[in-house]
């Protein structure tokens, strides 16, 4: 699901459309996060979902795992290649960052760079991960008969990458609005605890 945010218009207008969208990949990176653990954070429901469609949830969870580091990797890669033709330039954390001014927001602009460069260490094992095995194959990995790249990334380093991401995007945001958003306020996760309350009242309907 994509969330579009309507940003405030007390948040410099050069950076307005950057922030909306990092924001809005916040949400959407909760979402799945929510969802995994829904389905698949309590053991009676995991046997409730092997009993209706075992390979089908099977395949559910890894797209979710993969939506997860993929939407993490993308906000907290580089700001871009400016060697590439034409130059890059990525929507993420660290492009905040650089076009943030530092002549007119000195204080936020240390603040957020400090913040930055804790999520880009925090956040390594995951885009390892992705460039390795989920954005390429790479061939030392992903023909070894025990990968263990992936056993870096647990739920607890998710959840606190997101926690960071968050804490970075609502210092931004409260330097110019005085306000902060609650990523986890969303009505959408019902959907997920009403199907599988569905799928206890009607066993093997699916």
């Amino acid at each position: 699901m994509a969330y579009r945010v309507k940003t405030s218009r007390l948040i410099p207008r050069e950076l307005r459309r950057l922030y909306g969208y990092l924001s809005g990949a916040l949400f959407e990176t909760h979402d799945s996060l929510h969802t995994l653990e829904e389905l698949y954070g309590d053991s009676s429901v995991v046997d409730l979902l092997n009993t209706t469609a075992p390979a089908f949830f099977a395949h559910v969870k890894e797209i979710l795992v993969r939506d997860i580091i993929l939407s993490i990797s993308r906000v907290t890669d580089k700001p871009g290649n400016p060697r590439s033709k034409p130059p890059q330039e990525n929507l993420t954390l660290s492009r905040l960052v650089l076009e943030l001014s530092p002549q007119k927001h000195p204080k936020l602009h240390a603040r957020l760079e400090k913040k930055w460069k804790r999520i880009e260490k925090l956040s390594a094992p995951i885009r390892t991960y992705r460039h390795k095995v989920i954005g390429h194959a790479d061939k030392v990995v992903c023909l070894k008969p025990t990968r263990k790249l992936g056993k870096k990334i647990s739920i607890s380093l998710i959840r606190r990458t997101l926690e960071k991401i968050e804490d970075f995007l609502n210092t931004f945001d409260y330097a110019f609005t005085k306000g902060e958003t609650g990523y986890h306020s969303i009505g959408h996760y019902g959907n997920v605890g009403d199907f599988v309350a569905y799928l206890k009242k009607n066993p093997g309907d699916c």
